[in-house]
Order: C-alpha cells, then sequence, then structure tokens
C-alpha cells in the first residue's frame, strides 16, 4: 500500500489528524553517518496531513504542515510511520 492510499483507509476521529513526516537522513550531505537522535534534531520539521478527523476546521488531507518538535503520537500503519496530531498543536501550513 502506498502511503497516498492511507486515507481511504484511515478514518479520524474527532479533532485529529494524521501526518507522513519523512524520516530523517542518517547521512549528512558530506557522508558523515550521523545516529538516529542526532539526525532527528537537525531534521526540518514539517509532514503531509494524510486524513483528518471531522472536526478539524483549518486543515486537510494534502496540506504541508510546519509541526512542533514534540506533541505527536507516532504509529505505524502498513510498516509506514505516522504521527497523529490534534488540531490546535498544528500551528502553520506551508504555502508554496
Amino acid at each position: 500500500m502506498k502511503r497516498n492510499e492511507t486515507e481511504n483507509h484511515i478514518k479520524l476521529v474527532d479533532d485529529n489528524i494524521l501526518v507522513y513526516v519523512e524520516p530523517p537522513s542518517k547521512e549528512t550531505k558530506s557522508g558523515i553517518i550521523v545516529s538516529e537522535e542526532v539526525a532527528r534534531e537537525h531534521s526540518e520539521l514539517y509532514g503531509e496531513i494524510v486524513s483528518v478527523g471531522p472536526a478539524v476546521k483549518n486543515f486537510e488531507a494534502g496540506d504541508h504542515v510546519l509541526l512542533p518538535p514534540h506533541g505527536s503520537q507516532p504509529t505505524v500503519y502498513k510498516n509506514i510511520v505516522y504521527h497523529v496530531f490534534k488540531e490546535y498543536s498544528l500551528f502553520a501550513k506551508i504555502i508554496e
């Protein structure tokens, strides 16, 4: 199952938002291998919304959002890690 097909398989409740975050690279641009913890600390904190609950007012599937460094609930579905946020914890959309 592809990541973008997940929206059809997961229906969130309340004001929950399911976000896919690209895993941080463990290798720097210059080829240095870093620990997972360091890679996570220096990764950009943004993701793509995959699905939203019925009470969500300001976001929709496909939006790219800035993420807080803490406050999500990681979950795995079909071997892909997603993060679940409450709507109030997401503070900005990325407009490109």
